[in-house]
């Protein structure tokens, strides 16, 4: 569960936590909406983003892709997507049930780290699942170095459901969910 009210006490490049609030609602209804030049993907990019939340509201004054960055941080429910350094796009997210088991594609020689400490995105804020080990091995393969051998770890996707782990989808197959404790992991 997490506490809403410390998003107001970490720190921020805005004025006031309250100013980042605002930011974030006012970015996620322009993202929503289409005042932004957006790529077949959806994806418009950060820069452009920066200049129409300036000119809806002026009163944000300087602002830069540093700010949205920090709107993605602080969005709790994930509904901001990330791409590369120059693409941002909002993603419209539907909590779910998951299958009971789903897959989390890795390097092999990781999978005993990940047994112990569990799963947490330290990049993107959120972990995807797949139905599939298969699907699972090609997400892995994308960060596998030559030579490395790429595995899908077993999840225990009801359990941790069951426990209060929220699931989001927005792609048929792939869950995302924040981060996988060990004692899901089979």
């Amino acid at each position: 569960m997490v506490n809403n009210s410390a998003l107001y006490r970490l720190p921020t490049l805005y004025p006031t936590p309250v100013e980042a609030h605002r930011a974030l609602i006012l970015g996620l209804d322009i993202l929503k909406g289409d005042l932004l030049k957006k790529d077949a993907e959806g994806f418009a990019t950060l820069d452009d983003l920066c200049k129409v939340i300036k000119e809806k509201d002026p009163s944000f004054g300087y602002m830069n892709r540093n700010h949205i960055i920090e709107l993605f941080f602080r969005d709790i429910d994930r509904r901001i997507l990330i791409s590369g350094v120059e693409k941002i796009r909002y993603k419209n997210v539907k909590h779910v049930k998951p299958p009971s088991i789903l897959y989390f594609g890795t390097i092999s020689n990781l999978i005993q780290r990940m047994k112990d400490n569990g799963l947490k995105s330290k990049t993107k804020g959120y972990i995807k699942l797949y139905e599939t080990p298969e699907d699972a091995c090609l997400f892995a393969q994308k960060f596998a170095r030559p030579g490395e051998k790429t595995a899908a770890i077993k999840i225990n996707a009801e359990l941790a459901f069951s426990d209060g782990l929220k699931f989001s989808t927005f792609e048929e197959g792939e869950y995302i969910v924040v981060q996988i404790l060990g004692k899901y992991i089979l």
